[in-house]
């Protein structure tokens, strides 16, 4: 159902996307879609949780490789990123900014789900023994978030490439060195 969601979410966007043609292409009526899920923003909610799971599954499956710190470092930047122009997950992630400003039972879940990529981030630049890697992942994600919106809008002058080498920039000199940059 998330997948059908999902797959909705793409064609039409959020603004287009009702609850009466995600039942009719999973075959289950709109109030069971709206029981189950509350809302639509309940049914926004699910599906980024959905869209996370499968990227946090390939992140920690990649964990398992025996990689340097700068590796590591740039594939951490490049699973955080947009692949490219109109990257559905990323799409999902703008749906839902403005949302959690109106929507408080959206705000809790949506910092959950924003705060293990810094988390992640800080548990890396901690192993590389980083002084206040909390502060330092925090002002890296912020950076990527914004550049991401950039790749993700289709801005000609942004790369998924210079994103990753600005992110090595904040790093202390002797990690961006290892880093590659």
């Amino acid at each position: 159902m998330l997948e059908v969601a999902w797959e909705l979410l793409i064609e039409r966007g959020l603004a287009d996307l009702t609850l009466a043609e995600l039942g009719r292409r999973v075959e289950t009526s709109a109030g069971h879609l709206l029981y189950y899920f509350g809302s639509k923003d309940g049914l926004l909610l699910e599906v980024l949780r959905w869209s996370e799971a499968q990227l946090w599954a390939r992140w920690e499956e990649s964990r398992a490789e025996e990689v340097t710190f700068g590796e590591r470092f740039d594939l951490f930047c490049r699973q955080f990123m947009p692949q490219g122009l109109g990257d559905p997950r990323w799409l999902v992630w703008i749906e839902v900014w403005p949302r959690v400003l109106r929507i408080e039972e959206l705000r809790a879940p949506y910092e959950e789900l924003d705060a293990v990529w810094r988390d992640e981030l800080a548990r890396l630049l901690g192993e590389a023994e980083v002084d206040n890697a909390t502060v330092l992942s925090r002002r890296i994600c912020a950076l990527l978030d914004g550049l991401s919106v950039a790749i993700v809008l289709g801005e000609d002058d942004v790369s998924i490439d210079a994103a990753v080498d600005h992110a090595r920039a904040l790093l202390p000199a002797e990690l961006s060195a290892r880093a590659g940059g």
